[in-house]
């Protein structure tokens, strides 16, 4: 059977084959790819974003409890660090640093390990980060000498050090570290030997501990019976890019249609050729079961056939798939953010799943082509007529009708349905793919998407609070910043958002709600959100908001009614639902409550609830507290009660004229005269949705291209193959005065059949996915607003019709080129 399999193959063309099996294997090595370095990336963002790589680690630890976890036998390996202090100056005002002791392999696993030079070995070297020399002002050189002052739990240090090691510092890590030597170290901050529970407020001294575990399962739970064992009661964090399991369910959902799409395209075209290939064949078939071969040998034989084409075709759709993924691939990592690194995963285990998906498709997609070819009998071999299958060639009697080229058409794609079917919904998978794609995208709602970002053409806040970068400076914008803004040219609206986290008492008829609330939850929520909040505390941390005119016509009722004068006039005051309580839209006051605001310097004052409210989430605070819950005052009123504050937002418009100039003075302004401030940007926006929409163009239009390509395919494969199974039939037809014009014209109806059954079948399916998938797809996106589209397909309407029209002729071309006498006498094939 392997050798009548290889003569087979030597004896037929197999280019299609080949080709089909290659497309199946790029699209699945693509995907793979893609997802592949998607997660790569992401988890290295995450890692430098905790500031380590280790699987986990235990913080504020005395040497014995160190010794105590480092001898576990759950421990593969381990290593620490000593805090020191806190780099001080204005220098790192806007970039924490800690200066520490570390071992080499702790430095390592922080993404600090010197990449020119070395960790520090004398006692007076200092290793440090590009991004701290930037700070300080100085050249990235070994052997300079860095004045720096840092401040333990006891005093302030100022000393001079030689830098013998620098790396590229780390943007996306909250602190920054500055390695000291351990003779100084031993000097300054002697290793802790207490609990840190015993000492509290001291910090200097105490170890941080990263560990690696033999695997990466169930990290949290292995990190708390670690810490139980060692008699650790300290904190204890877990690197969160390690749960594999915390993927999202529509993210899997996703994943797991995607791969269905493309087995299911690989199938319709692989199978299809192989089902051609049969009829191409089948004669030879019928000889074999002349001389006794089996139909069990005979499907062997076609499955030895597949294999042979998948080992040429999938290696070539492995390299293609993936250079395609790779180029791909940074146009998806760059709509997550400028700092985040493209990691182009080459991981032996997307190739090796890749193949063996193919190889399962293939294999699939030759079962039924080899059931239809170990089932011919000899005789039906010899009159076998496409679509006919074994068993079925039997006369029926037909009433007599005029002989048309649309009956004729018509009457060849009945010859042949499940051609038909698996044809028309390659085309379909195609266009339905591209219409899904269009819909999401043209659903995306700038306005939803600036939403988050600005609602000005501008908007102003400290460093930490752009950029998410915590440790948050919530009264960061300067008056002089204020008053260069009021002063710009073009100013059409200004204005300032105040924050305070204040911790308020919670009126009685307040407490009430809550536990009314928590009193309906299930009993598993009811536990969750009790061991989260400890209990339903009366004193909460709340975030009182003061907003000027201008920010103040940008809130939002849920609940009562605005009234702006008793509002301004200090009569009454605003408040949110309670953002972390439930789903976020529970309510503990309502308008007629009364709320007594403390404003943490003594003064308090009592206001009526005049409106259960929200605001654009552009002007959030970048952290929410206990239940979540808000209290809205004008600035006015905010600032006359509490101690001097700055804003936490600035925002303003300009007209279009001075838009451009404004944005180059801002970016000048926030790089040298204030670098603590930075900005949002309508154009910098702008630009990211665009980027955005760009990706999923790029991504969907890929892979919508391969479909298309699939279906072409199969359509080409099927109209030359249904051409040249009936050569010496349309010749007869011919011999019977048939014309060319006519034959012609019944090759285009039979197209054109193939392209209206697919147009319908997309508009169908189109409409469903529409209004099902896409939805569903971005229902987790807060810039999606759905919109219901059928315009990629009514596009592809002339396309498919002009291919419809072009393939049958440039097929009937290739054999009109025989005269009708030789095509009468030739065999089938």
């Amino acid at each position: 059977m392997k050798k009548l399999a290889k003569r087979s193959l030597k004896s037929s063309k197999n280019y299609f084959a080949i080709l089909a099996i290659a497309l199946a294997a790029i699209m699945f090595t693509s995907v793979f790819t893609i997802a592949g370095s998607l997660l790569e990336s992401m988890k290295d963002n995450k890692m430098r974003i905790a500031g380590s790589n280790a699987h986990g680690g235990f913080h504020q630890m005395s040497i014995p409890e160190y010794k105590r976890v480092s001898s576990d036998s759950m421990i593969k390996d381990i290593s620490y660090s000593v805090l020191i202090g806190d780099a001080q100056g204005a220098a790192f005002s806007k970039l924490p640093t800690e200066v520490r002791y570390g071992e080499e392999k702790y430095a390592k696993w922080a993404y600090s390990l010197p990449q020119l030079g070395n960790m520090p070995q004398q006692k007076k070297d200092i290793s440090v980060s590009t991004l701290v020399l930037d700070a300080l002002g100085l050249p990235h050189t070994l052997g300079q000498s860095i004045s720096l002052t840092f401040k333990t739990d006891k005093k302030t240090i100022t000393d001079t050090f030689t830098v013998c090691g620098i790396w590229d510092g780390n943007p996306l890590s909250w602190r920054q570290n500055i390695w000291l030597s351990r003779e100084y170290a031993d000097l300054i901050a002697p290793v802790a030997t207490e609990p840190w529970n015993n000492r509290p407020n001291v910090y200097s001294g105490y170890i941080n501990s990263q560990f690696w575990f033999s695997n990466t399962w169930d990290i949290e739970t292995k990190s708390e019976q670690l810490a139980s064992r060692s008699d650790f009661d300290g904190q204890i964090t877990v690197n969160a890019s390690y749960d594999i399991l915390g993927s999202e369910p529509q993210n899997i959902l996703l994943g797991f249609l995607v791969i269905t799409v493309i087995f299911l395209a690989g199938y319709l075209l692989i199978y299809n050729i192989f089902y051609i290939s049969i009829a191409q064949e089948i004669k030879s078939y019928g000889l074999l079961k002349v001389i006794g071969t089996t139909s069990k040998q005979i499907k062997r034989m076609v499955r030895y056939k597949a294999i042979y084409l998948a080992c040429i075709g999938i290696p070539f759709g492995l390299v293609i798939g993936w250079t395609i993924g790779r180029f791909l691939v940074p146009a998806i990592i760059d709509i997550f953010g400028e700092d985040m690194r493209v990691v182009t995963s080459v991981h032996p285990l997307i190739f090796a799943i890749a193949a063996i998906f193919s190889l399962c498709t293939v294999l699939l997609s030759c079962l039924g082509p080899a059931k239809v070819a170990s089932r011919v009998s000899p005789i039906e071999a010899l009159s076998y007529v496409e679509g006919k299958q074994a068993g079925e060639l039997r006369r029926k009697k037909k009433k007599a009708q005029p002989i048309t080229s649309v009956r004729l058409a018509m009457a060849n794609l009945k010859r042949n349905p499940r051609k038909v079917i698996i044809v028309t919904l390659s085309f379909t998978l195609s266009l339905v793919i591209l219409n899904s794609t269009y819909g999401l995208v043209h659903s995306f709602d700038f306005n939803k998407f600036i939403e988050f970002q600005s609602v000005s053409d501008f908007t102003v806040a400290d460093t930490s609070i752009i950029n998410n970068s915590p440790p948050f400076d919530t009264s960061g914008v300067s008056n002089e910043f204020i008053k260069q803004v009021e002063s710009l040219d073009g100013l059409e609206n200004s204005g300032n958002v105040y924050v305070l986290p204040l911790t308020q008492n919670l009126s009685d008829q307040a407490m009430s709600a809550l536990k009314r609330e928590v009193g309906l939850m299930n009993e598993r929520d009811q536990e969750e959100f009790l061991s989260s909040q400890e209990m339903v505390k009366r004193r909460s941390i709340v975030n009182t908001f003061g907003f000027s005119e201008w920010p103040a016509q940008m809130i939002q009722v849920k609940e009562g009614a605005l009234d702006q004068k008793r509002w301004e006039n200090g009569e009454g005051i605003y408040v949110t639902n309670c953002k972390k309580f439930l789903d976020g839209t529970s309510s503990i006051y309502h308008p007629g409550d009364k709320v007594k605001v403390s404003f943490g310097n003594g003064k308090e004052k009592e206001y009526e609830v005049l409106a259960i409210v929200d605001f654009p989430g552009a002007i959030h605070s970048v952290a929410y507290y206990d239940i979540g819950l808000e209290y809205l005052l004008p600035s006015d009123e905010l600032l006359a009660h509490a101690d001097s504050m700055l804003p936490m937002y600035t925002i303003f418009n300009v007209d279009d004229e001075h838009l451009t100039q404004t944005e180059k003075w801002l970016e000048d302004y926030c790089l040298h005269t204030d670098t603590g401030l930075d900005f949002y940007s309508k154009n910098t926006s702008r630009e990211t949705f665009r980027s955005l929409i760009f990706m999923y163009e790029v991504v969907g239009g890929a892979f919508c291209i391969l479909l298309g390509v699939i279906g072409i395919l199969n359509f080409i494969n099927s109209m030359q193959t249904s051409i040249l199974t009936r050569k010496r039939e349309i010749a007869m037809l011919q011999s019977i005065a048939m014309t060319d014009k006519q034959v012609k014209e019944m090759l285009i109806f039979e197209g054109g059949g193939y392209a209206f059954l697919g147009l319908m079948f997309s508009i169908v399916l189109g409409s469903v996915a529409n209004t099902t998938l896409v939805p569903a797809m971005g229902a987790e996106l807060d810039y999606f607003t759905w919109t219901f589209t059928l315009t990629p397909i009514l596009l592809s309407i002339i396309p498919f019709m002009l291919i419809s029209i072009v393939v049958p002729v440039l097929c009937y071309h290739s054999i009109s080129k025989k005269t009708i006498i030789e095509r009468l006498r030739s065999e089938v094939f």
